[in-house]
């Protein structure tokens, strides 16, 4: 596909290509990302709140079997940070080389980065504290430190699965791929629980905040992917660039025909009269 020369700017026209984006897809997700980062907040210091939630990762802990335990491990390393990275790549490199997608291959990775990461940012700015292992009777997984609110891999979950479902829209394949991301990542939830990792509440903050993440990362895809595909030159079915839109150029105003400039000189009318001697 030949792009137009005349145009040095890497988007030199409209694309086809684009996700679904908020009209404040700043300002909406800050919102929401702010508001679940303050209730996270408030839970730190609220013992009474966790002192509940603790009551029912033990009742989880009551119900071990070794095949739940292994389901669990298996879903820990899956979405660990390790994991879901390569995840991403995996997926990234499917839609560019095996189904010739390279547009949607790059918004998927930049919507699931941006789910991700919004999560992380969260755990950092909340700063809540693991549960206590203690309280467990034997527990699988040691994990310590104040980055449980929210949960890191039901966030990763959620941001791969809306993310790879984004890239196969058109599909029809779309809706069965997004009730099946979603079940992974409620299976990822309900694991983080099992485990003893995180209260539930940490898992229910990580939907909005992959949400808003997301709706960021859309936008952003909106602005990058084009820009990256023109640069680069890729080319997929069903994405390309509009027509250039330009205004007709104007024809100039044929000259006007010089004509003498004359000065108009009054002609008074004299009547000659003959007088006697």
């Amino acid at each position: 596909m030949a792009f137009p020369a005349q145009h040095s700017s890497p988007r030199p026209a409209r694309s086809t290509w684009s996700l679904p984006q908020l009209h404040q897809w700043v300002v909406v997700p800050f919102i929401v990302v702010l508001a679940t980062a303050t209730v996270g907040r408030l839970l730190v210091y609220s013992p009474g709140i966790a002192a509940r939630e603790t009551e029912v990762l033990q009742r989880l802990d009551v119900a071990r079997s070794g095949v739940l335990d292994l389901g669990a491990l298996a879903l820990h390393h899956a979405f660990s940070t390790p994991g879901a990275f390569a995840v991403i790549v995996a997926l990234t490199a499917w839609l560019a080389r095996s189904r010739r997608r390279p547009w949607d291959a790059a918004g998927f990775a930049v919507t699931a980065l941006c789910g991700w990461g919004a999560v992380a940012v969260a755990k950092v700015a909340v700063g809540r504290s693991r549960p206590d292992a203690a309280t467990l009777t034997e527990p699988l997984v040691l994990v310590d430190g104040i980055t449980s609110f929210p949960s890191g891999h039901t966030g990763a979950a959620l941001a791969i699965a809306a993310a790879f479902c984004l890239a196969v829209r058109r599909s029809g394949r779309a809706p069965a791929v997004l009730a099946t991301g979603v079940g992974v990542a409620a299976l990822v939830g309900v694991s983080r629980l099992y485990l003893g990792v995180h209260y539930p509440l940490d898992v229910l903050a990580s939907f909005p905040v992959a949400w808003a993440g997301l709706a960021v990362g859309c936008g952003l895809a909106n602005l990058l992917v084009p820009a990256l595909a023109f640069g680069f030159g890729w080319q997929q079915e069903g994405a390309e660039w509009d027509a250039v839109e330009q205004a007709p150029e104007e024809e100039p105003a044929p000259e006007e025909e010089a004509r003498p400039v004359t000065n108009r000189i009054p002609v008074v009318a004299r009547r000659s009269g003959h007088h006697a001697a």
